[in-house]
């Protein structure tokens, strides 16, 4: 599964209380499933808890590409709704901005060189333990 968090902070005309910021969260979240939804090959098949709130992801199927993506919510909202399903369409994530969490802190991944990129592409999930 691919993950991406943004960065791009949440900016807009309407935007200036709590209720502003939850009812344009809600928009953007009911526009996503609608998209989804009325898709031909793509699926919402639950949520993936993180540690934190921030950290949770949805988990959505490409069933033409055979694979999963677990996109943040952060995603659904800060990010163009086309650019977000394009992504999910094709795979290719790099229209979104990421950051990821290596060693216990995070970076932007728009920092690294080409070798690092290729390092992060080629990790996969695993079962690890010290005997």
């Amino acid at each position: 599964m691919t993950t991406a968090i943004l960065e791009n902070p949440i900016v807009g005309e309407r935007i200036g209380n709590k209720e502003d910021i939850q009812l344009f969260i809600e928009e953007k979240l009911n526009a996503f499933d609608a998209a989804v939804e009325g898709h031909e090959f793509l699926e919402i098949d639950g949520d993936i808890p993180g540690n934190t709130p921030k950290e949770d992801c949805l988990k959505i199927i490409n069933h033409k590409l055979e694979c999963a993506f677990a996109i943040d919510v952060d995603s659904v909202i800060r990010q163009d709704l086309e650019s977000v399903i394009h992504a999910l369409e094709t795979g290719i994530t790099t229209r979104l901005y990421g950051v990821t969490r290596i060693v216990g802190y995070y970076s932007r991944v728009s920092n690294w060189n080409k070798s690092k990129i290729g390092e992060l592409h080629d990790r996969h999930m695993g079962k690890y333990s010290v005997r």
